[in-house]
């Protein structure tokens, strides 16, 4: 107790813990990532500024790019918000075996649900999409809607149910008490998980070049037009292209952030007898959402399993790939736990008048493509010679680094900080008040991230064929096998990946 209280007495010791907080961040996550726009200069060992423009090709890809990402996030609040309502506020067994579901497309890999879903929607499945933008449409839904869930349920979770029940006794229908009551009190997580999900889909790469093919992209996102580029030796336009897609994503990103500041959510004018006509659907509301995530989630995302077969050549490089992705996965998982909690705490809590600084720099991170983050990291951490697997566990550091910093961050700043004053006129120091209040509190948020960024680093495909010419993830595996037709064995191996996932997020949840 005496030690805690000397460790944690002063301001030397803060200062001193947000000092390695944000050296990490800015040494480790966000300078490595700017090296691909200064690196323009490929045949001098100068450091110069590429030039930038913007093609016919390019501007298509990123209309297609932000035209999805919008689309999606706005299917998956509608039909998501139901369902994270259930998995926070219900008392039910059926709850953890929803959570379970929610959680099953964020372990598939990306690459593995894009085909999956391609086969679902197209010739070998009911027939209904063709490769283009519909078919990348439903591939982008699915893989995005358990981050707008997940974020969602965690963050209606932290919301005291007392300001319903009080709003509920004085005569508001619980429609009303939601918009006006509880859906306030969770602006910050409904926003962190819409930009969550945008982000996501602006970045994929594995998911879309499943579902339009490997070769000529057709209706291409910026990010796949990124790895054609690439893969065609076109470094110039790979790198021109990336840096207007970070611009204009880090531009919209601040929009979006001052006016949902400025003018808030919801609608505060209350219109009793529309809500209680609308409220008395809800049986049928729930049914409605219950079958968009059936049928437009978890259906398509494994049609692939009725594909398995077992070919015993492939086992031992299955095998062998699930245990380098899982090592990197939960090595990236636990370094970023250790620093991002710490960096949520500044953006939350805005120590320093730091927190929209920092808070803008993680967007910068979070919409970057995971190709050009690949590459740009790959080139940085090569200047130093050091091992392939070490970059590719610190590239996959960098890019799930946003996924804990940002719900995490957004529980921090919707707690009432009351609660932490009191604590502190009653003498407690700022660790035990942060270790005895503040950490049950957004416990759920920190679980939340941990889960989105171990799967989002499970299921990385892009940054990784970026970077490893020696290591096969499991997801590059099953591009591999996409790719010669061996659609068993991608399915054996998703298959296998899935168990073995899902038995992981049942311990950490359990424990």
């Amino acid at each position: 107790m005496g030690g805690e209280r000397k460790l944690a007495s002063g301001k030397l010791p803060e200062m001193a813990f947000y000092s390695i907080v944000i050296l990490f961040f800015l040494l480790l996550v966000f300078a490595p990532t700017l090296y691909i726009a200064l690196r323009g200069c490929p045949d001098s060992n100068a450091v110069c500024f590429p030039p930038i423009y913007l093609s016919k090709e390019m501007g298509d890809a990123l209309f297609n790019s932000f035209s999805i990402a919008f689309i999606a996030v706005v299917l998956d609040i509608i039909f998501g918000i139901p369902i994270a309502w259930v998995i926070a506020r219900y008392k039910t067994n059926l709850k953890v075996y929803l959570n379970f579901l929610v959680d099953m497309p964020l372990i598939m890999p990306t690459a593995a649900l894009g085909f999956s879903v391609a086969l679902f929607w197209g010739g070998e499945g009911i027939g209904l999409l063709s490769k283009g933008f519909w078919m990348i449409l439903a591939v982008h839904v699915a893989f995005t809607y358990p981050y707008i869930v997940r974020t969602l349920s965690a963050a209606i979770e932290e919301v005291d149910i007392t300001y319903e029940m009080a709003s509920r006794t004085l005569g508001a229908s619980p429609l009303t008490a939601f918009r006006t009551v509880t859906l306030p009190l969770f602006k910050s997580g409904l926003l962190i998980a819409a930009l969550l999900a945008f982000t996501r889909s602006l970045s994929e790469t594995g998911a879309t070049m499943m579902a339009v093919g490997t070769g000529q992209f057709f209706a291409a996102t910026a990010p796949t037009q990124t790895l054609l580029y690439k893969n065609n030796g076109d470094i110039a336009s790979a790198v021109s292209l990336s840096i207007i897609l970070i611009a204009i994503s880090t531009i919209l990103l601040a929009v979006v952030r001052y006016l949902s500041n400025k003018f808030g959510i919801p609608m505060l004018k209350v219109y009793p007898s529309l809500e209680k006509s609308i409220n008395s659907l809800k049986l049928e509301k729930n049914i409605f959402a219950s079958a968009f995530f059936i049928a437009i989630i978890l259906f398509p995302s494994f049609y692939l399993l009725k594909f398995v077969s077992y070919s015993p050549g492939e086992f031992g490089d299955i095998m062998n790939a699930i245990g380098i992705s899982f090592s990197i996965a939960f090595v990236a998982t636990v370094v970023n736990l250790v620093f991002g909690v710490g960096m949520a705490l500044l953006i939350g809590r805005n120590r320093f008048g730091l927190g929209p600084l920092f808070e803008f720099l993680t967007d910068m991170v979070m919409v970057m493509p995971t190709v050009a983050l690949g590459l740009s990291l790959g080139m940085f951490w090569n200047l130093f010679k050091m091992n392939e697997l070490l970059v590719l566990a610190m590239v996959h550091m960098s890019f799930s680094y946003p996924y804990i910093v940002k719900p995490v961050a957004a529980s921090i700043r919707d707690l009432d900080k009351n609660l932490e004053d009191a604590a502190r006129v009653l003498g407690a120091t700022p660790f035990k008040v942060f270790r005895t209040i503040t950490l049950p509190l957004i416990m759920p948020s920190i679980l939340a991230g941990a889960v989105m960024a171990f799967m989002r680093s499970l299921s990385e495909t892009g940054a990784t064929l970026a970077v490893s010419k020696t290591f096969k993830t499991i997801p590059v595996l099953i591009v591999g096998f996409v790719n010669a037709s061996k659609y068993g064995d991608a399915a054996f191996a998703s298959a296998l990946l899935l168990g073995v996932s899902f038995i992981a997020a049942f311990l950490l949840r359990r424990k």
